[in-house]
């Protein structure tokens, strides 16, 4: 017989986590850098993946023609790109494969859930729209936080607000941004490695999708490590 669910609260990343907008972020980023005469690649796309905004916003402007790489303000490309994003998403997203069907599993069993992104309130707000706000006990954006990821603040605060102890919290990450920030909350990590390898830890099981993934999926996989 399985074991219970071993954990008090699932923390969620969104994108490319909960969503699958990694590809809505890659048109929208591209079509951006084209209009302002630079090439954007897959394995720069991919550079990108996991913010924070002013590394992203960093890079893009070092990939700017020299003669516009100072027209812009500090964020100025990455605050366009989130606008653009904003009126993407309220257009609808689609939910990565196997996630919906794990949150509301999560949700039948009274699992409190969180969602933690990088991304700002505004694009939040828009995502939830079609993820369901109701599905989560609170979300944390880039604009509740003073440190984004990969710092673990994000998560810490998840952590207190639901009123569970972080070392007693599942991570869902996607991103080695998001799996850093994750792993140096304390939480134990469930990560999800579509882009590129995520960094390990004793508290870290990958796999490759959530394709599914169920909570007995999680109890198994996990168990061991929890009584290691």
């Amino acid at each position: 017989m399985l074991s219970k669910f071993p954990f008090k609260a699932v923390l969620w990343d969104m994108d490319g986590t909960l969503i699958n907008s990694e590809p809505l972020w890659i048109e929208q980023e591209r079509v951006m850098m084209n209009e302002l005469g630079a090439q954007w690649s897959d394995e720069d796309a991919l550079h990108c993946v996991g913010g924070p905004m002013a590394r992203v916003d960093a890079f893009m402007r070092s990939k700017l023609p020299v003669e516009h790489q100072h027209r812009f303000k500090p964020l100025e490309l990455t605050n366009t790109l989130l606008t653009r994003m904003e009126k993407r998403f309220a257009q609808g997203v689609e939910f990565a494969p196997g996630a919906q069907e794990l949150m509301i599993e999560m949700k039948t069993d009274s699992i409190p859930l969180a969602l933690v992104s990088a991304s700002s309130r505004p694009l939040v707000n828009a995502a939830l729209v079609s993820i369901g706000e109701k599905n989560f006990d609170i979300t944390i954006s880039d604009n509740d936080v003073a440190q984004s990821k990969p710092h673990p603040e994000g998560y810490l605060l998840a952590a207190q607000k639901l009123s569970v102890a972080i070392e007693n919290c599942l991570v869902i990450e996607d991103s080695i941004t998001g799996t850093t920030a994750a792993i140096n909350s304390g939480a134990y990590v469930l990560g999800l490695p579509h882009f590129s390898a995520l960094p390990e830890g004793p508290k870290v099981i990958h796999m490759k999708s959530l394709e599914g993934v169920t909570l007995s999926t999680i109890t198994n996989a996990f168990t061991a490590l929890i009584s290691a």
